[in-house]
């Protein structure tokens, strides 16, 4: 990079973190990373119309077409609402995958469906239903868990790591405008977190920074053959900004070759091993 170029919208470790992220996208699912038979969601009514249900059977609506956005249309999932301002779930025996944490919009987690089989289990905040943007948020970073237990290899970074990478994996599902319009500040640094990158907690929605969710949505929609700043009319301006950032700097670099020259391995992550 030149003096006068683009600046790296992140620092070294965040940026060299995602693009590892992207990397275990494309080995795990090239189609989801490269996803140009997705489309990226946006709060214009297109995806979500409006509707004359209210209450649980919106909330429910929303999570349909959520699915549909996400390609798992078809896969077994019940909706838990729950009053309160944040989403609590209990853990029994009976579950396999649990995603759950005092300051969570939402929670995930595979249970038993009584035949022998798995569903996912979401519960969200019944208030969220006043502002059915951040519901989509928070069902959009729920859904990205449930795509994850589809995949084999470990999350790069490791277990810390999980909650900044179903983020990234929201985003690449198609829901960065939304997740980044509802991340709310209480931002923590990266030595703060003892984690890479940033992350929100206590009061917020979301785990990524806003500009690491701006970065992750240029990066998509670029690997996507996409002009990321068509998402630019429905940000928030600080957030547009940080967007118009970050697409500058990734035009101007060979991204598919920075992503392809990350191994894995230096992120906790090696290829699955096979009997």
């Amino acid at each position: 990079m030149s003096l006068f170029g683009p600046r790296r919208p992140l620092s070294a470790e965040e940026w060299e973190w995602q693009l590892a992220a992207f990397r275990w996208l494309l080995d795990e699912h090239g189609g989801l990373a490269a996803h140009r038979g997705r489309i990226l969601a946006t709060p214009d009514g297109s995806c979500f119309p409006d509707s004359r249900l209210t209450g649980d059977d919106r909330a429910n609506e929303l999570l349909g077409e959520v699915m549909a956005i996400a390609g798992i249309a078809d896969w077994p999932v019940r909706l838990v609402m729950v009053d309160g301002g944040r989403a609590h779930m209990p853990v029994s025996d009976r579950h396999a995958i649990v995603h759950a944490g005092k300051s969570a919009a939402g929670t995930f987690q595979l249970v038993e469906d009584g035949a022998g089989g798995w569903l996912a289990e979401i519960v969200a905040a019944r208030s969220q239903l006043a502002d059915e943007a951040a519901l989509v948020a928070t069902l959009g970073h729920e859904t990205a868990h449930y795509w994850m237990t589809a995949t084999r290899r470990a999350a790069p970074g490791g277990p810390d790591c999980e909650e900044l990478l179903t983020d990234l994996v929201a985003v690449a599902l198609g829901f960065g405008i939304f997740l980044g319009n509802n991340a709310r500040y209480g931002y923590h640094t990266a030595a703060e977190a003892g984690q890479v990158g940033g992350w929100y907690h206590s009061g917020s929605q979301g785990y990524l920074s806003e500009r690491a969710l701006m970065t992750a949505l240029a990066v998509s929609e670029a690997l996507a053959g996409r002009d990321p700043l068509t998402a630019v009319p429905y940000l928030k301006p600080h957030l547009a900004a940080d967007l118009r950032d970050a697409a500058r700097y990734v035009a101007k670099r060979d991204i598919v070759a920075d992503i392809m020259n990350v191994d894995l391995a230096d992120y906790g992550s090696p290829p699955e091993q096979t009997a």
